[in-house]
C-alpha cells in the first residue's frame, strides 16, 4: 500500500513540474513576443537581408558576409574567423537542407539605439541551427550568431 502512495506522489510531482514548465515557457514566449520592430525598419527587408547573410555563410562566401557588416564588426571579425567558426558548425550539422522559419524582432543596442534582429532557423542533415543576425538602421550587420 505504501508503494502505491509513493507512485501517486511521484505522479503528482511530475504533473506539477510539467505545469510549472508550461507556465514558464508561456511567460518566456510572451516576453519575447513583445519586442516590436522600430518604425525605421521594414520587416520584409530585415528578413531578406538576414537570409542573405546566412546564405553567404552557408555558401562559404565569407568576404561577402564581412562586407555586409558595420566598421566595428569588420574590425572584430575577419573572413578567416568566420570561415573557421561556420565550417565547424557545418561539420557538426552536415549539409544545409532548407530554412524552416524566419522571425524579426526589434531591440536596442548597447548605446540604446534601435536595431532589428532576424532569427533564422536552418535545417541541416544532423539538426537545426538558429542564426541570429542583428542590423543597425543602415542595414549593416552589427551582430551575427549561429547556434
Amino acid at each position: 500500500m505504501e508503494k502505491n502512495n509513493g507512485n501517486q506522489v511521484l505522479k503528482l510531482t511530475k504533473n506539477i513540474c510539467t505545469v510549472l514548465a508550461a507556465v514558464l515557457a508561456a511567460l518566456c514566449l510572451t516576453a519575447c513576443g513583445s519586442a516590436q520592430l522600430a518604425e525605421d525598419f521594414d520587416e520584409d527587408t530585415v528578413k531578406e537581408m538576414g537570409q542573405k547573410a546566412v546564405d553567404c555563410l552557408i555558401a562559404g562566401e565569407y568576404e561577402e558576409c564581412v562586407a555586409m557588416m558595420d566598421a566595428t564588426m569588420q574590425a572584430a571579425v575577419s573572413a578567416e574567423v568566420l570561415a573557421s567558426n561556420v565550417e565547424a558548425v557545418k561539420e557538426k550539422n552536415g549539409a544545409f537542407r532548407e530554412y524552416k522559419s524566419t522571425a524579426v524582432v526589434g531591440q536596442k543596442d548597447a548605446e540604446g539605439e534601435d536595431c532589428a534582429v532576424a532569427v533564422i532557423v536552418a535545417d541541416f542533415e544532423n539538426g537545426k541551427v538558429t542564426c541570429t543576425v542583428s542590423f543597425n538602421k543602415g542595414m549593416e550587420v552589427i551582430g551575427l550568431w549561429m547556434k
